[in-house]
């Protein structure tokens, strides 16, 4: 009996493994009908072709494209596995990869990135997913390397940063995980994600005040993500051609820097679903940003319309305004902002700004201190709160909220000069000079000839 059992276990092995290679070989059986209307006549003509096909890996591969793009991820992963038997392509791994990380199987995306990286190893998008890939499947040591050599790269140092905070995180280690975190937000303020886990680091001190804040500021910026282009993941993307996908693609374009492009994907997406308010919320910033008022303006009604109750539209159309200098109507849309959601750092940083520009410093101070107690940790906004005490004459006050920004290896040259000035203005020259050169030591290291200039300015003026 004992020998029989054996045998029937082998078979059963051999079976299994005939049966892999078979899956590998062969395209799967798709039900179209199961598939979103939309999408059953595109996956339908690339089906056909891949069956016209079936040793063109080209043809299998597209298939698995259009799969992916319509979050069939299962097949599509049966058919990057079959793409990958017939060819051995960075594009069949690298996007395989993807979708397996997607299901959650970390290991498997893993390994197919590694085999990515090997066929293209310049590239960013494709080295930042396999260090994902490392950490979500617990190597953590190869993640490590892995991120800290991707923060030597400014376009994934952000995102490394990020993951080397979820290494130490995973570690025990949430101090070390903090310090990284607070490097991926001063890299990119609006990283959601950052800030969320900047949040639970710091409730793992016993820094709870803090861990509020930081979370507060991760809903307030969501999903937002600092981008690494992806010119491969880009062309799955644009087989789609519904509101969705159109608005995700936007948001990567605006991600790196094409404002044009961005705003061309979110007029798609309206021609797609006119009823997509978060289009609109969008558009309100883009047009502003170039200065197409009118265009904003009508998005931002729209939005409205559309039952939005959110902050972003008015925020978005705050700064459209106050960019044309229409002041009294922008404080108005910042004050909807804050009424929103009374956590918005920039709508309340904007107001300040508004105030200021008005004359009003003290409401200018007001503001900016509930923008700092929003974003504690955003310097440019604790940087106003700083110049805001000195212009209303509480500089001893300001000391502090410099020391703050002073801190570092190497700190804004502005920061140090600050503190240089609410310390003389304080009564205390000696110190004030002290950080003045030190100032004016980091600027001209960092090559700001201005800036050395009026720091030389400031010190001829002190008493000897």
């Amino acid at each position: 009996m004992s020998s029989l059992r054996v045998r029937s276990s082998g078979a059963f092995i051999c079976a299994v493994a005939v049966a892999a290679a078979a899956s590998a070989q062969s395209l799967p059986q798709l039900t179209l009908e199961a598939y979103p209307p939309v999408s059953r006549e595109p996956i339908g003509r690339a089906l056909a072709e891949a069956r016209a096909n079936p040793q063109d890996a080209g043809a299998a591969g597209r298939l698995g494209m259009l799969l992916q793009a319509w979050e069939q991820w299962d097949t599509a992963t049966a058919v990057y596995a079959h793409a990958r038997h017939l060819e051995r392509r960075f594009e069949w791994f690298y996007l395989g990869g993807i979708v397996e990380a997607r299901l959650a199987h970390h290991r498997d995306a893993a390994a197919l990135f590694r085999e990515a990286v090997a066929l293209a190893p310049n590239l960013l998008s494709a080295r930042l997913k396999l260090a994902d890939a490392l950490l979500e499947s617990d190597a953590i040591d190869e993640a490590e390397r892995a991120f800290t050599a991707l923060a030597a790269e400014p376009q994934a140092e952000p995102h490394a940063r990020y993951g080397l905070g979820r290494a130490r995180l995973a570690r025990g280690d949430a101090s070390g995980a903090v310090a990284e975190f607070d490097r991926a937000v001063r890299l990119y303020q609006e990283f959601g994600a950052a800030w969320y886990s900047r949040g639970l680091a710091l409730r793992n001190l016993g820094r709870l005040e803090e861990a509020r804040e930081s979370l507060a500021r991760a809903r307030e910026f969501g999903a937002r993500w600092p981008g690494v282009p992806d010119p491969v993941l880009a062309q799955v993307r644009a087989l789609r051609d519904d509101g969705s996908a159109h608005l995700t693609r936007g948001l990567a374009l605006d991600r790196e820097g094409d404002v044009e492009g961005a705003t061309r994907e979110h007029e798609a997406a309206l021609a797609a679903n006119p009823g997509f308010v978060q289009a609109h919320v969008n558009l309100i910033a883009l047009y502003g940003r170039q200065q197409q008022w009118s265009k904003a303006d009508v998005s931002y009604r729209e939005a409205l319309r559309l039952g939005y109750r959110g902050a972003d539209a008015h925020y978005n159309y705050g700064v459209a305004l106050m960019l044309q200098r229409r002041d009294a109507e922008a404080a108005s849309a910042f004050e909807q902002a804050v009424a929103a959601n009374p956590q918005h750092a920039t709508a309340w940083n904007s107001l300040g700004q508004l105030a200021e520009r008005a004359g009003r410093l003290d409401d200018a101070l007001e503001r900016y201190r509930r923008a700092v107690d929003a974003a504690p940790t955003d310097p440019g906004i604790r940087f106003n709160v700083g110049r805001m005490l000195i212009a209303t004459g509480h500089a001893r006050d300001a000391v502090s909220q410099f020391e703050i920004l002073a801190q570092g290896h190497a700190p804004d040259p502005r920061f140090v000069h600050g503190l240089a000035t609410a310390w003389v203005l304080s009564g205390d020259v000696v110190k004030g000079r002290q950080y003045a050169l030190e100032a004016r030591a980091l600027a001209a290291a960092q090559g700001q000839a201005a800036m050395v200039a009026a720091i030389d300015r400031d010190l001829a003026r002190l008493p000897q």
